[in-house]
């Protein structure tokens, strides 16, 4: 049996696929499975994917309802249905695993046991314009075993913190057997619904090691999206909402009961005119308490960056 069930969506990635592909057998750790799911290709996709099953036999192509396009969140649950590791990882057909990846996250996982979801940053490539390259910067929360429910509040909801990509996480599959998979019905943020069902519920383990790389090309869903207007990282925006309004509904039905999420979920809804009316006085206190202790607490980290870097200049003189 394998350890680690990586699973790929595709969908028209001749261009990638293979090294994609290439990325996971070329893995230091050997115990894995690669599932690949068409999502109605028309292009090379396919008999890449082909080719690439004959030649390892840990690689499989999962049936899609006869590979219609169904969306990623299909493909991935079709690749969770079909999963036979005791983790799932997920790698999108245009993005790449470093060679240490699974190495590294499976023993991290393994050492804290009760974690049951471990991700960490990516670095943002650019083919060709490497000087814009970035690594996401997840050091506010590395190093910490979160108990549920903050990451919902502080990341997802929030946005205090970098969102995982899909290529940097890994799950144990027990975590999200039964369905509780990517939610169908959105377009974008899909890959969110997952992290909200897994945040809301168990601990969650960070890293601050970037060991994938997510790909930046103007046909990617992202692009296309943002291209469009139907996709911005820091502003307000249709797509978003009603990615928070899922989060609302499923909060509700979830029976977990939490003030804080009641009150994030508040005043991130209040940014739209149709929820504006949600907010209460006490979430604007809240609001005006949280940037004030982000701003004490910037305002100490500052000092003491400011102080080491003098101790380092004293010690060298």
């Amino acid at each position: 049996m394998p350890t680690v069930s990586v699973i790929t969506p595709f969908l028209n990635a001749e261009a990638y696929l293979g090294d994609a592909i290439a990325s996971v057998r070329s893995q230091t750790f050997q115990e894995w499975e690669l599932l690949l799911i068409d999502d109605g290709s028309t292009d090379r996709s396919l008999a890449i994917a082909q080719a690439a099953a004959a030649q390892d036999n840990r690689v499989r192509l999962i049936d899609h309802a006869a590979q219609s396009n169904r969306g990623a969140a299909a493909a991935r649950n079709a690749g969770i249905a079909a999963a036979n590791g005791e983790f799932v990882a997920f790698l999108d057909a245009d993005d790449l695993f470093d060679a240490t990846k699974l190495t590294e996250d499976v023993a991290l996982i393994r050492a804290n046991p009760t974690a049951m979801m471990l991700y960490g940053p990516t670095r943002w490539w650019y083919p060709g314009e490497e000087q814009r390259d970035w690594v996401e910067d997840m050091s506010a929360q590395a190093g910490t075993l979160h108990r549920p429910p903050k990451l919902l509040k502080d990341v997802l909801l929030l946005q205090k913190g970098e969102v995982p990509c899909t290529c940097s996480v890994l799950i144990r599959r027990s975590a999200i057997a039964g369905g509780q998979g990517f939610d169908e019905g959105l377009a974008l943020y899909e890959d969110q619904t997952l992290w909200v069902r897994l945040f809301l519920r168990h601990p969650v383990l960070v890293s601050n090691v970037a060991r994938a790389v997510y790909r930046q090309h103007p046909a990617s869903t992202s692009a296309i999206a943002s291209n469009a207007g139907l996709y911005d990282r820091f502003e307000p925006h249709a797509a978003r909402k009603k990615f928070l309004e899922w989060v609302a509904q499923h909060f509700s039905e979830s029976g977990v009961r939490d003030p804080a999420i009641d009150r994030a979920l508040r005043r991130c809804l209040a940014s739209y005119p149709e929820h504006g009316n949600l907010l209460r006085v006490s979430d604007r206190a809240y609001g005006i308490s949280d940037r004030l202790v982000e701003f004490v607490s910037h305002s100490m980290w500052s000092v003491v960056v400011r102080v080491k870097n003098g101790l380092r200049k004293f010690a060298h003189r």
